[in-house]
């Protein structure tokens, strides 16, 4: 009883300086704005990078009077417990998959729908365009959020363990995890498969103790967590496209000063753009380290994934809004 106390005390002792503080924190000793920026991705990820680059810009572009503090790899945990921390002011920063948000905001489960883009370009279009600026100004302020920035998240495909995936005939009976959203679960089950939502922190000993099959993710996360060294089969599925996007309470950014918002805004501009240059990047070294790692590539006949697709269509089209699929169509 007493080694469980001394453990929790320890514990408290670590994670309080980390979470202190409400609407008025972020006033390091010194008197910087101190915003603590936490993800789930790991130190290599190119999203963690953009983060450093972000950090040194607003400090140059502040003289030094703003501190961005980067926890990456789930030091803070996972993305609920990072949105639920800007809702509380505990955390200034967080990244997060456009669909986490759906417990919010249903309608951005429109980025969660299989193949609903054909390319990175028409993706970027969206989010840089209306449909962006109408969650930003329209959905998210009911929630007290504002997005910084849109990022490139690559698209996901699914890996496993056991077999080669060529078609949907290849899933049936594959336990694969997913992100904990209905609509990746909803895919998978339409593309004969069983998703089950898991903690990214915890794929790889599932992998490894063949608790699941395999996972469905992009390349970066596939390297970076070394879900490669337990599961060798890499099938280009590419099922889904989600961007990421970075999320700030909206009333603590606006409760700053105007030079220093004018500041995140820049940093954070010239952060996306970053971050879309890196993710292209590291994408192709990646494959060349996977490959040379004894990963398996192999193509798909995608349209059998895309007309088992449909169902997900349907049952989400009238939460989404068929208004809001055609506009995001009409970018292709």
């Amino acid at each position: 009883m007493k080694r469980v106390l001394l453990v929790a005390l320890v514990f408290a002792l670590i994670v309080t300086p980390i979470f202190a503080g409400g609407q008025g924190e972020g006033k390091g000793k010194d008197g910087k704005i101190v915003l603590k920026l936490g993800d789930t991705q790991a130190e290599e990820h190119p999203q963690t990078q953009s983060y450093y680059f972000f950090a040194k810009r607003l400090a140059e572009l502040t003289d030094g009077r703003v501190e961005v503090q980067v926890f990456p790899n789930s030091a803070l945990g996972n993305h609920r417990d990072m949105l639920e921390g800007i809702k509380m002011g505990t955390l200034q920063m967080t990244k997060c998959m456009a669909t986490d948000l759906s417990a919010y905001f249903p309608k951005i489960q429109v980025f969660g729908l299989p193949y609903m883009f054909d390319s990175t370009e028409h993706l970027l279009k969206v989010v840089d365009g209306e449909v962006g600026e109408y969650f930003n100004n329209e959905i998210f302020p009911a929630e007290d959020f504002i997005a910084l920035a849109w990022f490139d998240a690559g698209s996901r495909s699914i890996y496993n363990k056991t077999r080669p995936i060529y078609s949907t005939a290849d899933t049936k009976g594959l336990l694969l995890r997913v992100p904990e959203n209905n609509i990746y679960m909803s895919s998978m089950a339409a593309f004969g498969a069983t998703g089950t939502p898991m903690p990214m922190g915890d794929i790889y000993s599932a992998l490894q103790t063949g608790v699941i099959d395999g996972a469905e993710n992009a390349f970066a996360v596939y390297d970076g967590m070394k879900h490669f060294e337990v599961a060798k089969y890499f099938s280009y599925t590419q099922h889904i496209m989600t961007p990421d996007v970075i999320i700030m309470k909206r009333s603590y950014l606006e409760s700053l000063p105007q030079d220093i918002q004018k500041a995140i805004w820049q940093a954070a501009a010239e952060m996306e753009q970053e971050e879309r240059r890196l993710w292209v990047e590291s994408d192709m070294k990646f494959y060349e380290r996977l490959k040379a790692a004894g990963v398996q590539f192999n193509d798909v006949d995608k349209s059998t994934f895309q007309a088992a697709a449909k169902s997900v269509w349907e049952n989400y089209t009238a939460i989404i809004g068929q208004d809001l699929i055609n506009k995001v169509q009409s970018y292709k």
